[in-house]
């Protein structure tokens, strides 16, 4: 059967569920085998991105004179960039980013840029993984690419992180003394080839394998339940990526004027258009920046608002909520109250029904006994207080087992009256039927009064019998049927049953359930009592 969760994730797609380094190590001890497996594979890919980058990575790009075609399939089939972006999806934002950020950090590096200048455009990689990050935290979209909308979102965001990723090339062109042209060409191919990987290489293996990366996320660490969006996580991802494309505008600014530096030192007199060609690249990245200032911005703005919309909803919801519990504690305390003055009128008529029963008893005086007098008594008592515990035991406090019921009332009855000497096996055989109050009352007065007659009476001189309880439920009409294999009555038994007050009762009780009884006893095939009434 599928769970709530199963419908939902077919319903709406599977989002995004990071696992940050804060949830494995809350959740597992630094001893579980899945915490050091995970780390030791994050390491095993990183070192494997570094090498396959140094392998990979076109000599052209060393010696500054590669192509747009080089570039782009550089970006295009990159295992490094594959795997984080692949990483950061299906694991979380710091297991992709930081095998991306040290394989660019180490092109950087090894071609000679300044270890800042290789920081800046190591981070270039990373921000357009960062902006896909809060988009697919903050709008809560799926990311298996199962849908149309999810396909269109995931084509957006990636495009826009392509563009912002992007802008590190135009570090890698200023910090190598590149022309405007090299650096369009660069930019150009950078950008293209990293939305072309996430068209034909990341998208398609997100629709194939994200379902089976998501089972085995949950087999392997469990529930992982989607992080919920705050203001203060917006205000983080919008401030970092902020912070971020402000640092490549300042980098930009700093760059610029060392190329109109250099163009002016190159050239004793250089023209307005060398200065022009030299700012070029620069005014180029200026742009590019606001355009994603702008996206960003508008982003948090639909962020924040659809933030306000769901905790509106939430505060909403909560408050029905609460108004139907409130609602509901109070017709349940009406309830209460009402069955508080139907137990309290049940209890008062009871007591007048035990007050009664002693009064015949004592008119009746068959008994000298006062012992067995007083067991009779408790044994009539016992059957009543059995159907109150029936009542308060059940859940909905109403509709009494009548199977449960009349078998609690025989084995207690076989227990206080059998004869020690005398085995007497009790039989059941019925069928269940839902009784009320005012119907249990006197069908265990009368199924005791029929046993206790039966175990006073039906086996002496005998050492062992036999007694069955059969009921059959039609619709609303039930059949009781009691009988033993006893000694049956004796053949005068119409006139003295009249006199007797046990035969009194049990005929009373049964025109209490407005039902048909009839009664036949033979020496030969003991006695059985039928009994008819309506549920």
């Amino acid at each position: 059967m599928a769970t709530d969760t199963d419908q939902e994730k077919k319903q709406f797609g599977l989002q995004w569920r990071p696992v940050t380094f804060d949830y494995l190590l809350d959740r597992f001890a630094l001893t579980d085998m899945r915490v050091w497996v995970t780390l030791l594979s994050w390491v095993a890919v990183i070192a494997g991105s570094l090498w396959a980058t140094m392998e990979l990575i076109p000599q052209s790009w060393i010696t500054f004179s590669s192509s747009g075609t080089d570039i782009l399939h550089f970006f295009l089939f990159n295992p490094a960039l594959i795997l984080g972006m692949l990483l950061f999806l299906w694991i979380g934002f710091e297991w992709g980013f930081t095998p991306v950020f040290l394989s660019m950090f180490i092109i950087a590096f090894h071609s000679g840029m300044p270890w800042f200048w290789a920081l800046i455009f190591g981070i270039s990689f990373v921000l357009g993984m960062a902006i896909c990050a809060m988009a697919y935290q903050g709008f809560q979209m799926p990311y298996d690419l199962r849908s149309f909308k999810s396909l269109v979102f995931f084509i957006a965001i990636t495009f826009i992180g392509s563009i912002a990723s992007s802008l590190g090339a135009f570090i890698w062109s200023f910090t190598h003394n590149l022309t405007a042209f090299k650096t369009l060409v660069i930019w150009k191919s950078w950008w293209s080839g990293s939305f072309l990987q996430s068209l034909l290489i990341i998208g398609p293996l997100l629709m194939l394998a994200t379902p089976t990366v998501e089972r085995f996320k949950q087999k392997w660490f469990g529930e992982v339940e989607p992080e919920k969006v705050s203001m203060k996580w917006v205000f983080g991802a919008v401030g970092s990526i902020t912070g971020a494309l402000a640092l490549f505008i300042l980098s930009g600014k700093i760059l610029g004027k060392m190329r109109v530096k250099e163009v002016m030192n190159a050239q004793q007199a250089a023209t307005v258009a060398d200065v022009i060609n030299g700012l070029e690249s620069f005014e180029l990245i200026s742009w590019i920046s606001i355009g994603i200032i702008l996206v960003t911005g508008f982003g948090a703005f639909v962020l924040i608002s659809g933030w306000n919309r769901r905790l509106s909803e939430e505060v909403d919801n909560r408050t029905k909520e609460l108004s139907i519990s409130q609602e509901k504690l109070e017709e349940s305390l009406d309830e209460k109250k009402i069955l508080l003055k139907e137990i309290h009128h049940r209890v008062k008529n009871n007591m007048a029904l035990m007050g009664a029963l002693l009064e015949l008893q004592q008119r009746a005086g068959g008994e000298s006994d006062s012992g067995q007098t007083l067991q009779t008594a408790r044994s009539r008592i016992r059957s009543m207080a059995m159907a109150h515990e029936a009542l308060y035991q059940n859940k909905t406090f109403s509709d009494i087992s009548m199977k449960k019921y009349i078998e609690r009332i025989a084995t207690f009855t076989h227990n206080s009256f059998s004869n020690p000497d005398v085995e007497v096996d009790l039989q059941f055989q019925l069928d269940d039927a839902k009784l009320e109050m005012s119907k249990s009352i006197p069908l265990g007065l009368l199924v005791n009064e029929i046993l206790i007659n039966a175990f006073k009476h039906a086996f002496c001189g005998r050492n062992k019998g036999t007694i069955q309880l059969k009921s059959s439920v039609h619709e609303n009409s039930v059949e009781l049927l009691i009988c033993d294999d006893g000694v049956g009555m004796p053949e005068n038994y119409n006139g003295s049953a009249k006199k007797s007050l046990g035969m009194t009762l049990i005929r009373r009780f049964s025109k209490q359930l407005h039902g048909d009884l009839e009664i036949n006893s033979g020496q030969a095939k003991g006695t059985s009592y039928q009994l008819c009434f309506t549920v």
